[in-house]
């Protein structure tokens, strides 16, 4: 069976992407995923490790892996904060091969992350490390500052004396259009950063704020805490990931969820994670995740991961909020029947 080049690509890819996941079934699923046999799928992979691409992995379930290229820099904070452009176009942006699209997103979040080690964490230096395979780039920034959730709950609550749990800044991140220093930035570099790239973390003190990561969260949390003590005790590590030939585009991103005039009026909360992952049962889990919500025009409340919604959270939420916050849109989704069912009980209720 001859297919034309697009069609090869797209087997590719499909390749890639299933030894990414470190599936053992690579081979079958392609064949299964295409209608073509299996010498052909591993004609397929005999050409990605000649080109040097992959390459044999015994300690791995799917027995592949990529071939990676790795850089590392570090720089004082002084250095970053005058040349932050010139380390981004000279240092970092040469040494990545990707498409336009792809560039253009690594530019952008890369001077959000720069930003915000230059101006919150209060660290002396940041380390970045890049690392590279012929699917997809991973750069990781580290600073030995304060760390970004503490950063964030020390101007919440100012001077309050309390202890506060970091996962209430967590939260904020999610939300987006949160900043401690408002006077010089609107809140929204990590917001639109996370949902430009396929994966982004934000690892500090034990914290994570994450996006785009499926599987088991106890699984991912252990990975992404392991990941960051490699480069530091202390400080914030970001982890972000991306295609290398992504079709995703910027000014996609921004249009998404912001307009011109208003800026970030779209938010996008995936509720198990805003409830600290666990399902949304309480009010209290309710009231957190509606603070702030009045700043926002619609608001998307993702459910994936979430097996049960109790009344107290559902009417919280969709009865008590949303008839005080009239003009803001709440938009449920990815509801099973039950999570729906309790939903519809709390908009219909009448006292």
């Amino acid at each position: 069976m001859s297919f034309d080049e697009n069609k090869r690509n797209e087997i590719k890819l499909y390749l890639l992407r299933k030894i990414q996941e470190d599936d053992e079934f690579v081979v079958s699923k392609v064949a299964d995923a295409f209608g073509v046999s299996m010498t052909s799928v591993k004609r397929y992979i005999d050409s990605e490790i000649s080109d040097n691409h992959i390459c044999l992995d015994s300690d791995r379930k799917c027995k592949y892996n990529f071939v990676f290229e790795r850089y590392d820099f570090v720089y004082d904070l002084k250095q970053l904060s005058e040349n932050d452009d010139e380390i981004i176009y000279e240092d970092v942006l040469p040494l990545i091969k990707t498409n336009k699209n792809a560039l253009n997103i690594w530019s952008y979040t890369l001077s959000e992350i720069f930003n915000n080690s230059i101006e919150h964490s209060f660290g002396k230096k940041v380390t970045v490390n890049i690392t590279m395979c012929c699917l997809f780039t991973k750069i990781t920034i580290v600073d030995d500052g304060i760390g970004v959730f503490k950063s964030i709950l020390d101007y919440k609550y100012k001077n309050a004396k309390k202890e506060n749990d970091l996962r209430e800044a967590v939260l904020e991140l999610y939300k987006g259009k949160f900043t401690s220093c408002p006077k010089n930035h609107s809140g929204e570099g990590i917001f639109f950063t996370s949902k430009m790239l396929d994966k982004f973390a934000l690892v500090s003190d034990g914290a994570i704020f994450k996006t785009g990561y499926e599987g088991d969260f106890e699984l991912i949390n252990s990975h992404l805490l392991s990941y960051a003590m490699k480069f530091t005790k202390k400080g914030t590590v970001v982890v972000m990931e991306l295609e290398n030939e992504t079709t995703r585009k910027a000014i996609e991103v921004f249009d998404e969820f912001s307009n011109i005039d208003e800026g970030l009026i779209k938010t996008r909360i995936p509720v198990f994670e805003a409830c600290r992952e666990r399902n949304p049962i309480a009010r209290s889990q309710a009231r957190r995740i509606a603070e702030r919500l009045d700043k926002f025009k619609e608001v998307e409340l993702d459910f994936s991961n979430t097996e049960i919604m109790a009344q107290g959270f559902a009417d919280e939420l969709f009865r008590v909020f949303q008839n005080e916050n009239p003009e803001v849109k709440l938009i449920p989704t990815n509801m099973n029947k039950d999570i729906e069912w309790m939903y519809l009980h709390a908009i219909h209720y009448k006292p």
